[in-house]
């Protein structure tokens, strides 16, 4: 059990916020598409998919411009963000597209045609649910008052364990899944919320993002090339951590 003091409000807020505690841009707010239509790969995917969900471990190559990534994704523990994943990078929507936001030793955020965090869609449409098992991270026995850091915490939340503190804000577990950590060199998907998957995902730099538990999906991690996640962690970035030089990728699928 990982053991961290988060303030309150934190809890609230980590996933609508652009801070390190959160890898998410909102993908739900406009923003001006300068690359390759999300629409139009959207219609080419969704043409391509047959229905069926895969299961079982799947390997695919992120070809960056700094290398290779070698993933190995597990659909047992996300059968619906596996398939989603796959289906998009056999359908070519992926290519040529950009580590928009690049944080050292926390993650890298990618998978938007928009570039810039705003976009960003689904095979099953605009977004789809999380596949997430809150016990697998012991979040159904650590209760809030033990979590956050708030002398003031309200009584009415302080007893809920952070499985329920999560159910409330609209979170629906699924405990039929086994789900991953997420630990250094994870790759997981960046949302806006509850059940706003689309495309984006991220990788994670940091050793682990114990204040993310329960609130992305991990579908899989890195199995080969982490030395060049650390390369990509290490370029140049903007005030808003996108970096200077664009560092793009393309999703192989075997």
């Amino acid at each position: 059990m990982y053991k961290f003091l988060i303030p309150l409000f934190a809890l609230a807020f980590l996933l609508v916020s652009c801070s390190p505690s959160n890898p998410t841009a909102n993908p739900d707010r406009e923003g001006s598409a300068n690359n390759v239509s999300s629409a139009s790969s959207l219609d080419a995917a969704l043409f391509r998919f047959d229905g069926t969900v895969l299961s079982g471990k799947h390997t695919v190559t992120l070809k960056t411009t700094k290398g290779d990534i070698t993933l190995e994704l597990d659909a047992d523990a996300a059968p619906k963000t596996v398939t989603n994943f796959v289906t998009l990078a056999r359908n070519g929507f992926y290519d040529n597209l950009t580590f928009h936001r690049v944080i050292p030793d926390f993650m890298l955020q990618g998978g938007d045609p928009n570039g810039d965090g705003s976009g960003g869609e689904s095979i099953f449409g605009k977004k789809f649910e999380d596949e997430i098992n809150a016990n697998s991270y012991g979040l159904d026995k650590r209760k809030v008052k033990d979590a956050v850091d708030d002398p003031g915490l309200d009584p009415a939340i302080a007893d809920l364990t952070l499985k329920q503190l999560n159910e409330q804000r609209g979170y629906v577990y699924n405990d039929k899944l086994a789900s991953l950590p997420l630990v250094r060199g994870s790759i997981a998907m960046a949302n806006a919320g509850p059940n706003t998957n689309g495309s984006q995902f991220f990788i994670v730099h940091a050793a682990e993002t114990p204040w993310l538990n329960g609130q992305h999906t991990v579908f899989g991690k890195v199995a080969k090339g982490m030395d060049v996640v650390d390369a990509i962690a290490a370029v140049p970035r903007d005030g808003n951590d996108k970096p200077l030089e664009p560092v793009t990728f393309t999703v192989a699928v075997p």
